[in-house]
């Protein structure tokens, strides 16, 4: 593939737009020592599914895995150089977001970006990081693969705990964990957890964005969108694989589901706005809307929030408030990332409601992508993690 010259993610789109972000780096394994294909027992009976845009792509992730569609029991735990011998001794562990995998925190989109992992590797850490088997997977699957990998990174350290980075959705395998509510116990095992872009209250971006959702389905992009059915060539088509409901291939995303339309009003001018997130047959869609959603995840949300992380945990949190992801400012005048609202990014109340501690939120001119690469977020993050 062609070599990308170095500018910001805007920039890129603006140069290079499209929807369809399926795009994989060459030899997207040389920027780490090792990787090494694990299973979970725990979750050898599971099950999920995929749709033709949500298996993996990268060639060597699916030598690594050994199919493209792996189940939910396999993960990739990779080793970045260093893990062995840099000077700070505790681990820190990568968790990618919804659509992503560890490359995200290399060589994003193969855009020619100098990603987290090499940058907290150049400043000392011992990084390792994690790819899931679904990229927009089960998040209680997810979080029981999160505690096989921690114990892992345990044993292959000799370290008793770790330091823990979740972008985006992966904050939520993180949080279930750290709240006593996946299979494996907790084991006191997090010294500090940190949280790049994660929609603590929930997210509703894909039914408050039909347009995108549109397009994203039209280009074949790995995104979910809120309908079961859409007009295409003339005659409504079933799309359900491709949706948000409990018969989608994207199940992480209805349990992060969280109705935010009394807090920032919809956007009107976007064509099934109305019948998008309230349920309905609009001009070119039928949506069962966000509640039949919300109830197909098991209100996720609400659960993390009534049950708190576990006594004693350090969490940080970092949010951006660039609104510019793409070539226009997300719809709207709340404060976002592009894809997350910054209050829900910052909503911590649930979290410290049992006694974990909370050391600091912040914000960044960042949308929600830079925060994966841009120096500022590795310099929030290495203060973070200072004595």
């Amino acid at each position: 593939m062609g070599k990308v010259l170095l500018m910001s993610f805007n920039e890129h789109l603006l140069k290079n737009w499209h929807y369809n972000l399926r795009i994989y780096a060459d030899n997207s394994f040389k920027c780490w020592d090792k990787t090494i294909l694990s299973r979970v027992d725990s979750l050898i009976n599971a099950r999920h599914t995929f749709c033709a845009v949500n298996e993996q792509l990268d060639p060597d992730l699916v030598a690594a895995f050994g199919t493209a569609a792996p189940p939910p029991s396999d993960y990739l735990l990779h080793l970045a150089p260093g893990w062995d011998c840099n000077r700070i001794e505790t681990p820190l562990l990568l968790v990618h977001g919804a659509g992503l995998d560890a490359t995200s925190y290399t060589n994003l989109y193969n855009m020619g970006f100098i990603g987290l992992q090499q940058q907290l590797t150049a400043l000392g850490y011992r990084v390792f990081a994690m790819t899931f088997a679904h990229s927009h997977g089960d998040n209680y699957h997810q979080a029981e693969a999160l505690a096989h990998g921690i114990q892992q990174v345990k044993q292959i350290s000799g370290a008793r705990e770790l330091n823990l980075i979740a972008h985006s959705k992966g904050g939520f395998a993180a949080r279930i964990y750290m709240s006593n509510l996946a299979l494996t116990p907790y084991q006191d095992d997090v010294r500090h957890y940190l949280m790049l872009g994660t929609p603590n209250l929930g997210t509703d971006y894909a039914f408050r964005n039909p347009g995108i959702s549109h397009l994203i389905y039209l280009a074949g992009g790995n995104g979910v969108i809120p309908w079961h059915k859409m007009l295409h060539l003339g005659s409504f088509i079933d799309v359900s694989s491709r949706s948000i409901y409990r018969n989608g291939s994207f199940p992480g995303q209805a349990q992060m589901l969280y109705p935010w339309d009394e807090h920032f009003p919809l956007d009107m001018t976007q064509t099934d706005w109305w019948t998008t997130y309230y349920g309905g047959n609009g001009f070119i869609s039928s949506s069962r809307g966000l509640k039949s959603a919300l109830a197909d995840g098991g209100h996720l949300v609400d659960k993390l929030e009534q049950k708190g992380l576990e006594p004693g945990i350090r969490f940080s949190v970092l949010a951006g408030n660039n609104n510019v992801l793409g070539i226009a400012p997300a719809p709207g005048n709340a404060a976002g990332d592009g894809i997350i609202f910054t209050e829900s990014v910052l909503h911590t109340a649930g979290m410290s409601r049992r006694g974990a501690i909370l050391q600091q939120k912040s914000i960044l001119p960042l949308n929600h992508i830079e925060l994966l690469y841009d120096h500022r977020a590795t310099a929030w993050i290495h203060q973070q993690l200072s004595p």
